[in-house]
Formats: C-alpha cells, structure tokens, sequence
C-alpha cells in the first residue's frame, strides 16, 4: 500500500505506537500525536489519507475541526455507536487498511453515472427521449432541451456535468451553439463537458467540433455502448479533477 498515509490521534503513545507499528507492517506510513492541535498542525504539513482518532479525546468540536481541515477519511475509535473498537489492535488495522483500499480504488461506470447531471440538446423527441431513457437506466439525472434557448436556460441554472449536443440544430448550428456553450463555461468558471452527436461522422466535422470547443464527438451510427463509454471517461477525468480541487481546498489554511 505504498503511498498512503494515516494519522493516528490518540492520548497513550502505547496505543498510538502499537497501531503505527502494525500499519507500518501493511506497508501505510504512520504518523502519531496525542492531540487535536498537534493533529492540526501536522495535517497543515502533510496531506493524509486517513485519519485514526480517539473520540473520547477529540470530542464532537474536534472531530468537526478534522474533518473540516482534511478530505481524508475518518475512523473514529471509541465504544460508541458507529466507532471503532481499539481493544483488537489487528483488527482495526484491518479495517483502516481496507478503507484506505476502498478510497483509493478507481470509481466504477456505476457510480460515476450514478454522480452525473447530463443535459441533451436535440430538436427530435423521440432521439431525446431515447437518450434519455438510455443514460436514466445508467442511473444520471437527465434534463432534455429542444432548442438553444431551453438549453441556456438550464445551463444557467447550474450544477450540469455534461452537455450532449446534436450537431443539426433548427435556427443554429450544432457548432455555433457549442462555441457559445463553450465561452458560457470560460466566462462563469465552470466545468461541464460538451459532446457532440451527430450522423455527419467525418473527419472535417471532427476538426470543426473540437475546434469550436466540443470535448468529444460521436457518431450517431456508433452504437449506444460507444456513447455510453466515452461519456463515462470524460466524466472520470471531469470528477477526478473536481475532487483534487476540492481536496487542495480542504487543505489550504483558512484565513
């Protein structure tokens, strides 16, 4: 488990030692301290992976202080309910290990679709609804716009991770409108991807797509599964910085 690294905070340096000790054994780097504001200051230096309290000696202020200060995940030791009992040392280093395996697993297609917020721009209903019902069954939530207009509309609402776009648009093209989703996005900071979708699958119109600002362009003739695939790894790589943006922000000194 190369690479990843635990907190211990715990009052008796026995403890804290005996779990350093066996962590290290399974390959985690572990550091201990004996208090809330050493734990502070030594997350301040040091990004970790883990975190191993005590909850008796944090408290719910502390444990609140942790948590707020660090993306890492939290094992919280004590005899209360949803804690981790310390009185079996090879236990609980089992538990934290498979934690730290499970946080650093790579998301499944399941649940990067379970996260993803996905609007469709088509003038057709029925290939609207089409795809919509497809990436529903995935588990996205899915808005649907007939037009530009609709479609500003719900990009203007937020909280989009994706746009699919038909290239054939009726009062504008496919291209014309992914240049202004594109400057929509640059000009308010924000992160969605723009698909292209279009029967006119050649290479001049794949130049002029990603040229206008598209992410991704995918023939209509492709099948679904085609579709479903390269959305999914646009997302992945969409979340991935999303989530180390937040990690890094998490981390930074407050003022």
């Amino acid at each position: 488990m190369n690479g990843h690294r635990t907190l211990v905070v715990m009052a008796s340096q026995t403890q804290g030692l005996l779990l350093k000790l066996l962590l290290e054994e399974r390959g985690v780097d572990t550091t201990c301290v004996e208090g809330v504001e050493p734990a502070l200051s030594e997350m301040a230096r040091v990004s970790y992976d883990l975190l191993i309290v005590e909850g008796d000696l944090a408290g719910t202020t502390g444990l609140a202080e942790l948590r707020a200060r660090s993306s890492a995940s939290v094992m919280v030791i004590g005899r209360g309910e949803g804690e981790h009992d310390s009185s079996d040392p090879q236990g609980l280093v089992a538990q934290a290990v498979a934690l730290l395996e499970r946080r650093t697993a790579p998301p499944s297609a399941a649940d990067i679709f379970r996260r993803a917020r996905i609007l469709i721009v088509d003038d057709s209903a029925t290939y609207r609804e089409f795809l919509r019902a497809e990436l529903e069954q995935e588990g996205c939530a899915v808005t649907a716009a007939r037009n530009a207009d609709e479609a500003v509309t719900a990009l203007a609402g937020g909280g989009l991770d994706c746009v699919i776009l038909d290239l054939v648009m009726p009062g504008t093209s496919g291209t014309q409108l992914c240049q202004r989703f594109d400057r929509f996005r640059r000009q308010r900071g924000l992160f969605f991807q723009i698909v292209i979708l279009t029967s006119q699958d050649d290479e001049d119109q794949l130049m002029i797509s990603l040229n206008a600002g598209a992410d991704d362009f995918v023939g209509k003739a492709q099948t679904m599964d085609v579709l479903k695939v390269r959305l999914m790894a646009l997302l992945r790589r969409k979340y991935f910085v999303e989530d180390h943006l937040l990690r890094l922000s998490r981390l930074a000194p407050s003022a």
